[in-house]
């Protein structure tokens, strides 16, 4: 696929051309976007930097993105990730700047997929702006299923620390995107093993699992040989976020991920993989440089993957 003239980040259109990733095809899915307090985004970096990569508005909050990984192989089509769903009463709305949905971004992607289309939905952690949109409120105030045709994979852990986390992130854990799982059919919710630091969720695609954001964060590693891509959820959520200080004030335990970035990010430039932002609104991957004791974004190489409407794709450092 042909990326950007060097020098500049192409607009690229929903209705691009996938990208291979092992045995799928995939297409970056736009879930909507909302807005956040760019301080708690950028924790300790000084206004004055951040705001030169996201400008604020006059609340001081930043845009961001809900950009999702669409896969298909021709038996499974999996959505990873589904952004903040409409559950939000208008004051909610406004705080947030919500806007969009998932099934209005799969529509407008001109890839043939609706949400009943959806066989497996993996779930990075379950967190609102992850997970709002596996539920809807219906007409009589009960909570019913976006995605009713879906299998919903989750780590262990995160699916534990969802129903009982602290005071900290609590906040983040809504229950009514996720509290319907617990009644479903045992086949229906699928625990991924995190005993050990990497796992499998499906075919072609590595769990590996997080603990500085929140506990058990599940970041899918897809593709094999060397046409891979990891989605990178809140571990980098933006381009802005690959510089090593550059973490958030809403990371649990900040310390251990600076040691998970570091691996990640080695990796990445190590072994060209492609990297995904899920919260930028103008960067959908790039690819990863050493630049230093530190990293920088760089042209993937022809790896990276079409992005929603109007979200461009870097193609340069």
């Amino acid at each position: 696929m042909s990326n950007s003239p060097a020098g500049s980040a192409g607009s690229v259109g929903a209705s691009s051309t996938t990208a291979t990733l092992g045995r799928y095809q995939a297409t970056i899915i736009s879930a909507g976007t909302f807005a956040l307090d760019g301080g708690a985004m950028f924790g300790i970096i000084p206004k004055p930097l951040w705001e030169k990569k996201i400008p604020a508005d006059d609340l001081n909050r930043i845009p961001m993105a809900t950009n999702c990984l669409l896969l298909q192989d021709g038996t499974r089509t999996i959505l990873v990730d589904c952004g903040m769903g409409d559950k939000w009463s208008p004051k909610q709305r406004s705080q947030f700047k919500v806007a969009g949905t998932v099934a209005e971004g799969l529509a407008s992607a001109g890839v043939g997929v609706g949400v009943d289309d959806i066989t497996d939905l993996v779930l990075t952690h379950l967190h609102f702006d992850h997970a709002g949109a596996l539920t809807r409120t219906n007409d009589d105030g009960s909570l019913g299923w976006v995605f009713k045709n879906a299998r919903v994979h989750v780590g262990r852990r995160n699916w534990e620390w969802a129903h009982n986390p602290n005071d900290r992130d609590k906040g983040s854990y809504r229950s009514d995107s996720f509290s319907p799982l617990d009644d479903v059919e045992k086949d229906r919710l699928i625990l991924i093993d995190d005993t050990n630091a990497r796992g499998t969720i499906l075919e072609d695609m590595e769990a590996v699992f997080c603990e500085g954001h929140t506990t058990g964060q599940m970041l899918p590693l897809v593709g094999n040989g060397d046409r891979r891509a990891l989605y990178a959820a809140d571990m980098v959520p933006t381009s802005a976020h690959v510089r090593m200080p550059w973490i958030m004030g809403y990371d649990l335990r900040p310390i251990d991920l600076l040691d998970e970035k570091r691996r990640l990010l080695s990796m990445c430039a190590d072994e060209a993989v492609t990297i995904l932002y899920e919260h930028d609104t103008g960067v959908a991957a790039s690819g990863i440089a050493r630049d230093g004791q530190d990293f920088t974004c760089v042209d993937a190489d022809g790896a990276l993957l079409p992005a929603p409407t109007s979200v461009p794709v870097r193609t340069t450092s």
